[in-house]
């Protein structure tokens, strides 16, 4: 008996080893990858540019914390972070509350034509280069000949400098940035809406509950995990919102529009100071970082992944 347990044995090592080493070589490129392009420049980020003087023509100069000093005088620190923060206070409950309404309201709709349909209508946009839309969105904002002012003046309102009145310019932004990007969180809302089993909703109309009642007390709290997602990764997209205020208005008038991810590209790409760039790019980092935490720490208060 000995000599087959050790047999067994000496075969199930074997085993675990072809195991191990399939798993190693499925999660390699991965790892690679990571390494590569997210581990080593955030270690170059903190521990070497931020605290660095580099311009890629003269070779790195140690500045201890004149960056994070320069960072504390720059005026315009303040203004992005601000708009920012105006992008994501107008932006984040657009695509949280009617991504998810207009979810709900697509399952609702009884004609599997329509249904469809309405999927890519509402997805359409988010398929389609920020660029090319961009392009399309400044002739709508024209002043003189855009299709908005067109209806404005048929309405006897003002025509609004969209793009050249700082006043404007962050809700133009905001607005083309909702409907280019409102179809990644009707998607995830639309997968969790489907993958509720009919028996609770069945149930729920037969003991005589209505479609709101069915919506708030069955479907909102069973998908509470894909709010949760939502909410989580719109934040940070929010945060490091970049494509829009670039290709629609360049940041402007002046920095009107501009974001902190912008920011961030102005000052390493066009003045080529990359330590500074660097200090900028921890310090959003650092902002998403905690208020992600925040999120995750939250989550089991209202967040319920009990199906049954």
């Amino acid at each position: 008996m000995s000599k087959e347990k050790t047999v067994v044995s000496t075969y199930e090592k074997r085993r675990k080893r072809k195991e191990a080493r399939a798993a190693y070589m499925f999660v390699a490129p991965t790892v690679i990858f990571f390494t590569a392009f997210v581990a080593v420049p955030i270690i170059m980020t903190v521990f070497v540019l931020s605290f660095s003087s580099y311009d890629l023509l003269s070779p790195m100069k140690f500045v201890g914390l004149d960056n994070f000093k320069q960072l504390v005088s720059d005026p315009d620190v303040k203004v992005v972070l601000l708009n920012t923060l105006k992008f994501i206070l107008i932006i984040a409950p657009v695509h949280i509350i009617i991504g998810l309404l207009l979810a709900a309201a697509v399952t609702s709709v009884k004609s599997w034509f329509f249904r469809g349909a309405f999927r890519v209508a509402f997805y359409f946009p988010l398929v389609v280069t920020t660029a090319s839309v961009a392009i399309v969105w400044g002739y709508l904002y024209d002043t003189n000949f855009g299709v908005f002012n067109y209806f404005l003046s048929s309405a006897g309102a003002p025509a609004i400098p969209w793009l050249t009145d700082p006043s404007w310019s962050l809700a133009a932004v905001a607005l083309f940035s909702a409907w280019k990007f409102i179809g990644n969180a009707f998607l995830y809302y639309l997968i969790g809406l489907q993958n509720i089993p009919d028996s609770y909703i069945e149930a729920a109309s037969i003991d005589g509950a209505n479609g709101i009642q069915i919506f708030f007390r069955i479907k909102l709290p069973m998908l509470t995990p894909t709010l949760f997602f939502v909410i989580t990764t719109t934040l940070i997209n929010c945060f490091q919102m970049f494509d829009e205020p670039f290709f629609l208005t360049k940041g402007g008038p002046g920095v009107s529009s501009q974001t902190i991810a912008m920011h961030i590209y102005r000052k390493g790409f066009n003045e080529y100071h990359f330590g500074y760039a660097s200090t900028l790019g921890l310090i959003l980092f650092v902002i998403v970082l905690i208020v992600t935490f925040i999120q995750f720490s939250t989550q089991k208060k209202w967040v319920s992944y009990d199906m049954e």
